[in-house]
């Protein structure tokens, strides 16, 4: 047979590398019986005809059954091998402990006392000269032995489950390396509950000199089960590191695959240490522009600036906030896309409509649609150039009643001329229903506009033959959706922020996300969206490319705050302006296309099926 085999014929145990090659256990079924071979692979998923036979003495008792065998665990001290197993069909499930020197013939040390859920040894690891084990189910744990007979589980485990994460649920290890850092643990998480549970990967470091000190661990799974697999069941089989590629295998129905990364771990330390694949760097100038007491219409907030590069200089519309409360739009220029050189003595757009104009007095009915410390008006502007316009979409809100999208515009000319003959505003979107973070594509798809919007928790998308809008019965209808993912840094809500910049692979979008894990906090992520269908996100950042943790982020009316509304393209670089803490207006820059480059080459986990090769010869 020269392909995957059938379950029925055919089930896999486990996996260890050593000497550069990777080794498969597993059970071939004949009619008269089950035999435990081992098969080994250079690459991972090529395995070769090596099939040996493989036994299990357990004393007096002869060899172990074969087909009893599960929760399958190899691991390597110098030049001896350690397996940990469990039994199919005990009553009371005991974890089994046996050692060989070529992996070939084993011989059982004897159970492991107390201990009944799966588990490894730590690979060539010794803590105050004694093997470690950690194994667990509803938390992992880890025992002590000197003589690999008596073990002493310590009191607290290393890793419980954790409300609101991928991991809020049961324990199994997956594999274990002893790095320079510390001790890598890879494990799964899975709900038992479920008969055939969906599995995520996690990972958290421990230290070398304490194994029960978490030096860190994964806040989103290094890999979870989704599309990749479409069988009802799957079961994992461990994990190698073979010559520095990351393996996971999977047993299913219709044979085994692998889930490979080759940056796998160089990508968890750079977390561990506060780096990041690629991010945007915040400006060392920041904040950009902040609130002018002397000002009365921007003496308590300036942020969420929408930006355009236009005759050679960084034109910045910013939301503000003054003595009365209610959000105005304001204007600064820069020529370098750091320092402002202008700054607009007066408000350049100003409520003029009763749907953003807020009533006499500071409404306490409707707090929950209140932010950067005012109470309605013309909110978080983006404004895109097309044709000889310049449009702006922004948040209309009267105080009282949810917040809309608006829509102007204002000739180009005009606009660089500082005339604000802003065209009258007209609701976009739908009333009675709170839709934010809208912004227009700067270019025609298909002879539409195409008009980004939020509706919690979605950027919605909407494709057009025209502006002309009524503000009666014309409406945006949210067509299509980009939605938040699952157990990731963007779990809870996306919405976009800049308009998308293109670039030749692609529409960049700058949006802004907050996640379950970190539900305080706004962070910024990237995608990279199809030329041709803005709808399809080819690429999108597994971690944030920018996170509020400087001081302007969290000290203003709101803490934990960065929201991305404007970027353009100066030079080489990408800026992305932003407000911090519904306060201040900050910038970040990034290399374009090197911030392109690494959007579009940040690892992806490559499935592949696994080949024994001739196993019936």
């Amino acid at each position: 047979m020269d392909n995957n085999l059938n379950q029925k014929t055919f089930r896999a145990l486990g996996v260890i590398s050593t000497n550069n090659k990777a080794f498969l256990f597993y059970n071939l079924f004949f009619n008269d019986g089950t035999s435990l071979k081992i098969d080994q692979s250079l690459n991972g998923t090529d395995f070769s005809r090596y099939h040996e036979d493989v036994q299990i003495i357990t004393g007096g008792k002869g060899g172990e059954n074969s087909e009893k065998l599960k929760d399958f665990y190899v691991s390597i001290f110098e030049n001896r091998y350690f397996l940990t197993y469990r039994l199919l069909g005990e009553k009371q499930q005991s974890l089994y402990l046996a050692s060989s020197s070529d992996m070939l013939t084993w011989n059982r040390i004897d159970k492991v006392a107390r201990i009944r859920e799966p588990g490894m040894v730590i690979p060539n690891f010794k803590h105050n000269d004694k093997y470690a084990i950690i194994f667990g189910k509803k938390a992992l744990k880890i025992a002590f032995s000197a003589d690999l007979k008596t073990w002493n589980i310590a009191k607290q485990p290393i890793l419980n489950p954790r409300n609101d994460f991928f991991d809020n649920f049961d324990f199994k290890v997956a594999g274990i390396f002893v790095i320079n850092e510390g001790i890598l643990l890879v494990y799964y998480s899975y709900d038992s509950k479920v008969k055939n549970p969906s599995y995520a990967v996690g990972a958290v470091l421990l230290e070398k000199t304490n194994p029960q000190k978490v030096l860190w661990r994964s806040f989103e799974p290094i890999w979870e089960q989704n599309e990749h697999f479409k069988e009802k069941l799957i079961t994992p089989l461990g994990v190698v590191d073979l010559n520095g590629k990351i393996i996971f295998y999977w047993g299913t129905e219709k044979g085994i695959y692998v889930v490979s990364y080759l940056f796998f771990k160089k990508a968890l330390l750079d977390l561990h240490t506060g780096k990041s694949v690629f991010s945007l760097e915040k400006i060392k100038e920041n904040p950009i522009l902040e609130p002018n007491p002397n000002r009365p219409w921007e003496s308590k907030a300036t942020f969420n600036p929408a930006a355009l590069y236009e005759k050679g200089k960084v034109h910045i519309v910013y939301r503000a906030v003054g003595d009365n409360d209610t959000s105005v739009l304001g204007y600064a220029t820069s020529t370098d896309g750091i320092n402002i050189d202008e700054r607009h003595p007066l408000p350049i757009y100003t409520p003029t409509e009763p749907f953003e104009c807020p009533p006499a007095g500071r409404p306490t009915f409707s707090n929950r649609y209140i932010s950067g410390g005012g109470y309605g008006g013309c909110e978080d502007p983006r404004i895109t150039k097309i044709g000889d316009r310049i449009f702006m979409t922004y948040v209309a809100f009267d105080g009282c009643n949810p917040p809309r999208v608006a829509l102007t515009s204002i000739k180009v000319d005009d606009f660089n001329n500082k005339r604000w003959h802003w065209e009258k505003p007209v609701l976009i979107s739908k009333p009675g229903v709170v839709d934010k973070n809208a912004c227009l594509l700067s270019e025609k798809i298909n002879g539409k506009y195409v008009i980004f919007h939020r509706i919690y928790p979605d950027i919605l998308i909407d494709f057009v033959s025209d502006l002309d809008f009524d503000g009666k019965t014309k409406w945006l209808k949210g067509e299509f959706k980009i939605s938040p993912r699952k157990n990731f840094w963007d779990s809870r809500k996306v919405g976009a922020g800049a308009p998308p910049i293109k670039t030749k692979k692609g529409w960049l979008l700058i949006y802004q996300a907050v996640g379950n894990q970190d539900a305080s906090k706004y962070k910024m992520g990237a995608m990279l969206l199809n030329l041709n269908d803005p709808t399809k996100v080819l690429h999108r950042s597994k971690k944030p490319i920018l996170e509020p943790n400087q001081k302007y982020e969290n000290e203003g009316w709101k803490y934990g705050v960065a929201y991305p509304c404007g970027a353009v393209t100066l030079g080489s670089n990408l800026y992305v302006y932003y407000g911090g803490a519904d306060k201040v207006i900050c910038a970040a820059k990034a290399d374009l296309n090197e911030f392109i480059h690494n959007l579009t080459h940040s690892e992806t986990p490559k499935l592949e099926p696994v080949s024994i090769q001739q196993i019936y010869n």
